[in-house]
């Protein structure tokens, strides 16, 4: 069965100082616009795997993803959002994620979800498809972050591995619930393979995850 993997878009840097209501509150018009305006340029970017070809695009839906979290200084905080693009009739979906400086300031990441469901990542990892979309995420991040400036703007991920058996085993239907282990995953960066490894800690409450490069 053919997979198409999510691919992660630039960080948009939004100075927004002043728009630090709550994220569950109606979001005003002006950041929605902004956001919305990037969505759309992305999915209309051959360079990160978009269509220019397709002439009418436009925000088809908008809905919470991941619930505002708070950071530990001040306004500081994250949360995430799923919007949909119809593109010339096509539903293409794209994960936003937020976050807010202590200053105030809004950052803003745009990444297509495009097939994104269980089992969408390649390879042999353990993680539940929340938990791969999450660690996804960090390690494009981490991966932009290091070429910042490059012209290489998307990652897609090529192969997942475990390296580091499940210690402290709990496992219900085929997931982990508690414990440890270790993953290797490759990304694609534009043709070149780059490989990190991920160190999970889970527990019915919840699971912790950290990620370096692996020399």
């Amino acid at each position: 069965m053919s997979r198409r993997l999510a691919s992660l878009g630039v960080l948009v840097p939004l100075l927004l100082a002043g728009c630090a209501g709550h994220p569950s509150e109606d979001v005003p018009l002006a950041r929605e616009r902004t956001v919305a305006d990037q969505v759309l340029a992305f999915d209309s970017s051959r360079e990160s795997g978009g269509d220019p070809l397709c002439g009418s695009r436009k925000i088809a839906s908008r809905e919470a993803s991941l619930p505002y979290e708070q950071g530990s200084q001040g306004p500081a905080g994250q949360w995430t959002e799923r919007w949909m693009v119809d593109r010339c009739g096509r539903q293409v979906p794209y994960l936003v994620t937020y976050t807010r400086a202590a200053d105030g300031h809004l950052g803003v990441a745009i990444m297509r979800l495009e097939g994104y469901g269980p089992g969408v990542i390649p390879g042999g990892t353990i993680a539940d498809p929340t938990l791969q979309l999450d660690a996804f995420l960090l390690l494009a991040q981490k991966d932009l972050s290091e070429l910042e400036g490059g012209p290489c703007r998307g990652r897609k991920v090529s192969n997942t591995e475990v390296v580091s058996p499940l210690e402290g085993r709990q496992v219900e239907e085929g997931r982990p619930v508690a414990g440890q282990w270790a993953e290797r995953w490759t990304l694609d960066r534009c043709g070149a393979p780059i490989t990190y490894i991920i160190r999970f800690t889970t527990t019915r409450t919840g699971t912790t995850f950290s990620a370096e490069r692996e020399k």
